[in-house]
């Protein structure tokens, strides 16, 4: 089976991986990268490791120019017996036409022989995480610039698995040849490298502060086009020490088919894509990467196909800027509302990020476009701050992400939004009515006093805000009476959007179905746990999709077909868009 694998690597022809830690993060991309992109062959995991890690703090991700990337994610990860459980049901409901590549990391070679013996079953390869430069101490790259510690990790993990094992190796190492030479020595079948470069200071210009917020400094990894001549220059130094039958997974910076045909030229059997894909939407993905492998080979591409610098977003996407804190209002249980000195053109369910230096970033759903205004709920430390901020005080924004809300065509339009969901409401219901339907807009709110609700939502739609006062879901049953007299309890005629806690939403699409109202027409917001907000971090996936960059509205008939049910969606906090776990 190894050397079956091994041997497949080697064949000769230009063929890509993902590579750790970007995109393919989650089963649901996992299988989506497996089916719709066929020139991927490899596909690698996040890095597990044996207990759960919650990795930084937000911003992770940092973009100091077009393409120019630094990260320190920390290894964020489920833990192993989560990550098995997720690749196990993966595997058991789709057979992968890729090889799965499954990422490790250990602090000690008994760790690495641990999660190399549970993620035997589900694995093609293993990949052990020698690199990382933001991990904690004893992981990652404090193990990878020790020949000696190398060969005995990788000896560790060769003696308890027959798999396929590749070592990912720093480049921030003056001969790493000689530490692959040692992986090879040891047993490693293959070499991955390079991981990223560094670690980096990143500041930003206005504030001078750093970005990135983590216990090292602050400090982390290089990844993108700046790296693309290391990479290379690695690559082929390993290729010069081990020789011509270790296949090795190229990664580096990688962008474009010549990039690809470099990469490999420097000795890459596979090459790896990773940050490019801030810089692509998923409708790209697959002639993008089509394109890549193509042009890598000089191969004419078709005239419906264009060559794939043609697909890159040419701006930078996580740029920050400063606005001033012009108005605040305050509202009962925590919320407020927050006004700045600027605006921000955006669609319904678009948001963007909202930093303050040293404390932190969240997303949040932009309530008003001119004035910028954020709908804040005090929930954790960095909503928190931003709750607390002063007339004049300055935070940073970046964005717009996401997609705007699909429009329905009915005529009829309810939207229930509970607690923060309302921030939400104002740009979706003057979009649905501009459209020509009639909106209506139930607020369910947990008191009845010092009710905060964002400016610009009456002019577009009849709103109506229905306090629980002790009942739980009172505002359903308010909704329900409302269909009842309007004399469209069976009619079906309307469409329903639903944005709130799971319980909530649940409860709404129950009465909608009901009342008649087919799947088509219910829209559900789906706040998943947004990280970076471009595509790399891969926590915002939904039924295969990324959220920050394809939307939060997802129809009923979209989750069923998944097999997503309403119970696990998580609670709608994204709007103000953080989660009260990593906030």
């Amino acid at each position: 089976m190894s050397n079956n694998i091994v041997n497949t690597i080697l064949e000769p022809g230009f063929k890509l991986a993902t590579v750790s830690g970007v995109l393919t993060t989650r089963p649901g991309i996992i299988r989506e990268v497996d089916i719709n992109l066929p020139a991927v062959h490899i596909i690698t995991t996040k890095s597990y490791q044996v207990e759960p890690n919650a990795g930084n703090s937000e911003p992770v991700i940092v973009e100091a120019g077009v393409g120019n990337f630094g990260n320190s994610v920390g290894l964020r990860n489920p833990g192993m017996k989560k990550g098995l459980e997720e690749l196990r049901q993966l595997r058991a409901s789709h057979e992968l036409r890729a090889l799965l590549n499954v990422s490790v990391s250990g602090s000690s070679p008994e760790e690495f022989a641990q999660l190399a013996q549970n993620f035997e079953e589900v694995a093609d390869i293993l990949e052990l995480n020698l690199s990382c430069p933001h991990a904690a101490e004893g992981y990652g790259m404090s193990i990878g610039t020790d020949p000696q510690l190398v060969y005995e990790y990788v000896a560790a993990v060769r003696a308890v698995t027959g798999l396929p094992l590749f070592p990912k190796l720093t480049p921030n190492v003056d001969d790493i040849g000689a530490i692959a030479e040692a992986a090879v020595a040891a047993g490693a079948d293959g070499i991955t490298a390079i991981n990223t470069v560094g670690p980096r200071l990143y500041t930003e210009p206005h504030s001078g502060e750093p970005v990135l917020q983590n216990n090292r400094g602050n400090r982390g990894g290089a990844s993108g086009r700046w790296i693309a001549d290391i990479a290379r220059a690695k690559v082929a130094e390993i290729r010069k020490a081990v020789g011509t039958e270790i296949p090795i997974i190229g990664i580096g910076g990688v962008e474009t088919g010549e990039d690809v045909r470099r990469m490999s030229a420097a000795g890459a059997n596979v090459v790896g894509v990773g940050s490019v894909f801030a810089r692509l939407h998923p409708r790209d993905w697959r002639n993008f990467t089509d394109a890549l492998v193509a042009e890598a080979a000089g191969v004419t591409l078709s005239n419906s196909t264009k060559s794939s610098r043609n697909y890159l977003n040419d701006k930078r996407v996580m740029q920050y800027h400063p606005y001033q804190v012009k108005r605040r209002e305050s509202g009962g249980h925590g919320t407020a509302l927050i006004e700045m000195d600027g605006s921000l053109e955006y669609s319904s369910s678009q948001f963007a990020f909202v930093w303050l230096p040293r404390i932190g970033e969240k997303p949040f759903s932009i309530a008003e476009a001119e004035p910028l205004s954020f709908f804040i709920k005090d929930r954790g430390p960095v909503s928190g701050a931003l709750y607390n901020v002063k007339v004049g005080d300055t935070v940073y924004v970046r964005g717009v992400y996401g997609e705007a809300a699909p429009l329905t065509r009915k005529q009829k339009v309810f939207i229930l939004a509970g607690g923060t969901g309302i921030a939400v409401v104002p740009q979706l219901a003057k979009e649905l009515s501009e459209r020509g339907s009639g909106v209506e807009v139930v607020y369910a709110t947990s008191h009845k006093n010092d009710i905060l609700v964002p400016d610009g939502i009456e002019p577009h739609a009849r709103l109506s805000i229905v306090p629980d006062d002790g009942v739980p879901a009172r505002a359903i049953g308010y909704w329900r009476d409302r269909l009842i007299e309007g004399g469209l309890s069976e009619s079906g005629e309307w469409a329903l959007y639903t944005i709130g806690p799971p319980d909530f939403m649940r409860k709404a699409v129950d009465t909608a179905e009901e009342f008649g109202t087919e799947g088509e027409d219910i829209y559900l917001s789906a706040e998943t746990a947004t990280h970076c907000g471009v595509g790399l971090c891969g926590e915002c996936e939904c039924g295969g999709r990324l959220t920050c960059q394809e939307g939060t509205f997802f129809t009923k008939h979209f989750l069923d077909r998944q097999g997503i049910k309403i119970a696990d969606l998580p609670a709608h906090e994204h709007h103000s868009h953080h989660h009260a776990n990593i906030s």
